[in-house]
């Protein structure tokens, strides 16, 4: 009646006489990671139970695991599953009474299980798929209930991914930074731009360099260029700053040919 528990009454006599179940709706795209739980109340007669994630387009009467775009961590052998019907090992086999969860780490891209509150470690990396997740049950009246947070999880999902935050935030506290990063910042967004007086007032020497960089490759754009570039698109003169490009790479006009301006050229094209 809940919808989150479920009951295997077949009889499970070959590999395509399963009865897989998946959510309605996908792992979510936003969050850090996304976790559910599976608790065994009944293993059946020889307690197949596979619990993972698949696409959709996963094929209902298979186990996760064994098809292309899914995975899964099954219940006979503790073994994990991915595109094929042969396993590698990973973790403990579960039984009835086990809680068993699955996770996707979706910044990191890799998947994890738990056993009874414990993590067992990453099972899959470089996941890319837009996944669900599954449940395969195998073996007559076999039977399981899913937990997708209504209730308090068996793992501890919140204090992993707090530890995993204070982690990262210790990581950039001990970065050392390059006491000149922040005027190299400023003086390359300068240049970048054309602010040639204001590079000038702020830094007088990486002013010099880019002057002499300017006379040492006399088709780079100069700072003076990029000045009279910034200010026609300031005015709408879309047409000068593409003719001024014209005149740094007069090819520009005929081919397509790459130089370091096509970008640039191609999207005033566009904008004109």
């Amino acid at each position: 009646k809940d919808k989150l528990s479920v009951q295997y009454i077949g009889k499970g006599s070959h590999s395509n006489d399963v009865g897989a179940i998946q959510a309605d709706s996908p792992v979510p795209s936003d969050v850090l990671v996304y976790y559910y739980e599976v608790h065994v109340r009944d293993a059946g007669e020889r307690g197949v139970i596979a619990v993972g994630f698949a696409d959709f387009h996963f094929r209902l009467s298979r186990q996760p695991g064994w098809e292309p775009n899914s995975y899964g961590y099954h219940a006979d052998d503790g073994n994990k599953f991915h595109n094929s019907g042969k396993g590698e090992e990973y973790g403990p086999s579960f039984v009835q009474g086990d809680t068993v969860g699955a996770g996707i780490h979706l910044e990191n891209r890799d998947i994890f299980f738990t056993k009874n509150g414990k993590k067992l470690g990453v099972a899959f990396s470089n996941v890319k798929a837009t996944l669900f997740p599954t449940v395969g049950l195998h073996s007559q009246n076999e039977h399981v209930e899913v937990n997708f947070g209504a209730k308090p999880f068996q793992f501890d999902i919140e204090g992993m991914i707090a530890e995993e935050r204070e982690q990262r935030q210790f990581a950039v506290l001990q970065s050392e930074i390059p006491a000149n990063a922040c005027h190299n910042i400023v003086c390359s967004y300068l240049k970048h731009y054309g602010y040639a007086d204001t590079l000038k007032a702020f830094d007088e020497d990486s002013f010099k360099d880019q002057l002499r960089s300017n006379e040492e490759n006399l088709q780079a754009f100069s700072l003076e260029d990029r000045k009279r570039v910034r200010n026609m698109l300031f005015e709408g003169n879309i047409e000068g700053a593409r003719q001024l490009l014209i005149g740094r790479q007069p090819q520009l006009a005929h081919s397509q040919t790459e130089t370091p301006f096509l970008d640039a050229f191609f999207h005033l094209s566009v904008q004109q």
